[in-house]
């Protein structure tokens, strides 16, 4: 097995991989030291059985493989993409249209919330996969013959899991809903975040009043860009920590930063006075456009308990419908749901459970519970949950 490190010869495997149908890809990469991922390997197996190794260390140019993927007519196997996806958006600024993503088609038949690829693997082709390289260093030349094996299992069985995974949700009726699943991969909002809500993504911003997230929401969106701009990561700039403190002290001066004692010496020097830009864009926020918070669940304990009465029946309709309970539905979704019912029941289309497979399969269900057109009583001396429709008695045989 040759590391493809040329252009040409990646467009040749890429030629032949999408004439013989679905193409398995997998991607190693490096992210703990730069904002964006560094890609250094990339696996990629045909239908027909041949497999590949892409050095992207050594090709400039690795358009013949993004055009593959970005092929609406090509079918991309993957199993948990998301991050690979993400460099994918990165390189072309274009959304994927074909993928089959094995760990979700696997959650769907009731493998678990987030089945791991080792263990998809041995459920569809009883082979057991080594570990060894787990923690490799991927950007090494030459690659030793472990690294070698190790990157091609991520492929080598991809198609073959896939094919098991499709026959299964084909009899079970669930390959519609696999692709309403898988539909997110195809927005830009999955790829490109928000500037103005990053502040919900700092850790303990519940802890500020509203004037105070004025001033993170300004803080966060200055630390993304400058983090964008260095090519490093977020918190290298400033530690979310270091962020609240500052949307708390709301400093007005340079001078005012040196009582931070966790904002670097070299941070204050270098962005200092950009700092304090965002510090006062915030306090000048009008009251009209500050953040809000939705509201906690601990903070409604009526809330917390009908939720909870929810959550019994996610996990009893779990059971008969093979699927992981907290795949069905999240306590977020279940939250969501009920402001939704009591408070927006003409905007629907923010909530999970009212639109699409978890609609059919449970959503009605639960709107039926919040109505009051549907309950759950136990019967019998095992202590049997069983539904209770409009006019069953409650101990009835």
């Amino acid at each position: 097995m040759k590391l493809l490190q040329s252009t040409s010869s990646v467009a040749d495997f890429c030629d032949r991989a999408q004439a013989a149908g679905p193409v398995a890809l997998d991607m190693e990469f490096e992210r703990e030291r730069t904002y964006r991922a560094i890609l250094q390997l990339v696996q990629l197996a045909s239908a027909d059985g041949e497999l590949a190794l892409v050095d992207p260390l050594a090709i400039e140019d690795l358009s013949p493989l993004w055009n593959m993927v970005a092929d609406p007519a090509v079918e991309i196997v993957i199993h948990a993409g998301t991050q690979d996806m993400e460099i994918f958006y990165d390189h072309t600024q274009t959304v994927p249209h074909n993928l089959f993503d094995t760990q979700i088609a696997s959650a769907m038949l009731g493998h678990g919330e987030q089945p791991g690829y080792a263990d998809v693997v041995r459920r569809a082709t009883n082979v057991r996969l080594k570990k060894g390289e787990r923690t490799t260093h991927w950007d090494r030349r030459p690659l030793t013959p472990a690294q070698t094996e190790y990157a091609l299992d991520d492929v080598r069985y991809l198609h073959e899991v896939r094919t098991k995974l499709r026959q299964e949700l084909e009899q079970r009726g669930r390959l519609e809903w696999l692709r309403e699943e898988l539909a997110f991969y195809e927005t830009t909002e999955q790829y490109v975040k928000d500037p103005r809500r990053l502040w919900m993504r700092v850790s303990r911003h519940r802890s500020l009043n509203l004037r105070q997230l004025g001033i993170l929401r300004e803080l966060a969106q200055w630390r993304e860009e400058e983090a964008q701009g260095r090519n490093v990561p977020r918190n290298r700039v400033v530690a979310d920590d270091v962020l609240i403190d500052l949307a708390r002290r709301a400093p007005d001066q340079l001078s005012d930063l040196d009582a931070l004692r966790r904002l670097h010496p070299k941070e204050k020097q270098r962005g200092g006075d950009a700092i304090l830009a965002a510090v006062a864009r915030g306090k000048a926020c009008d009251d009209d456009d500050l953040p809000r918070l939705p509201k906690a669940r601990d903070e409604d304990r009526d809330l917390e308990l009908t939720i909870d009465l929810l959550a019994l029946y996610v996990r009893f309709r779990s059971r008969s419908a093979k699927m992981a309970a907290s795949y069905l539905a999240t306590k977020k979704d279940l939250a969501r749901l009920v402001y939704s019912h009591y408070q927006e029941p003409d905007q629907p289309a923010d909530v999970r459970l009212l639109n699409g497979w978890r609609y059919e399969l449970i959503g009605q269900e639960l709107v039926r519970l919040l109505d009051g057109n549907l309950g759950f009583t136990v019967r019998g001396a095992n202590g049997h949950l069983e539904l209770l429709e409009p006019g069953d008695t409650v101990g009835q045989d």
